[in-house]
């Protein structure tokens, strides 16, 4: 007896599409790197041969990693996360699958990812990288990191205009306790809170 047949979405949104793509990149790297699967079309965006970019990756294990715990112990990870880079323009994907942006990352046990390379801070790695070798990818990747900073910046704008916007409103409700950002959250006025609050220091008096 067949399964249920898979729902394939007709019009998925551009994060899934986005995923998606990201996934099939995931297992070309794998393919490539860990199972020695020569690929023609990947190749040229990891800009190394199969048995260099495992040296590559080899030179960062730890005494508790090989070959054989990949998946378990470690796996590859990108040092600017996928997640900056522009999947429709061929250059940025150059960079972001570039051997240079790729590492291995140990795999916790309790899952956390706090030992993920910090955006801003890879700006130093590749800047040495650069000065000590003019790999012209590395000074491509600081570049990248600086967009990055520029547009986190630029990005904060709509956060200012927010907290100028409600300036008088946050100094009003500065020090509620959940007692008054209960009757808040229930639709009383600030007005009619402070006005309590008030009736209530008095009657304390």
């Amino acid at each position: 007896m067949a399964g249920p047949k898979k729902k394939i979405e007709k019009n998925p949104s551009p994060e899934l599409l986005k995923f998606r793509e990201k996934r099939k990149w995931q297992i070309a790297l794998r393919r490539y790197v860990i199972e020695g699967l020569l690929s023609s079309d990947y190749a040229p965006y990891f800009a190394l041969d199969s048995k260099r970019m495992r040296n590559w990756f080899q030179m960062q294990f730890t005494e508790d990693m090989d070959w054989s715990n990949f998946g378990k112990k470690w796996q590859l990870d990108h040092i600017i996360p996928v997640v900056y880079f522009d999947f429709a323009i061929k250059e940025e994907m150059k960079l972001c699958w570039n051997f240079t942006n790729l590492r291995v990352e140990p795999i916790q046990q309790n899952k956390n990812r706090g030992n993920r390379v910090d955006v801003l801070a890879a700006r130093n790695y590749f800047r040495e990288l650069y000065a000590r070798t003019n790999y012209l990818p590395c000074k491509l990747l600081v570049e990248k990191i600086d967009r990055i900073e520029i547009s986190e910046i630029l990005s904060s704008e709509s956060q200012v205009e927010f907290l100028r916007k409600h300036k008088d409103y946050l100094e009003l409700i500065e020090g509620y306790s959940e007692f008054e950002f209960e009757m808040l959250n229930r639709g009383r006025s600030v007005e009619d809170i402070n006005k309590e609050l008030e009736i209530l220091r008095k009657i304390k008096i």
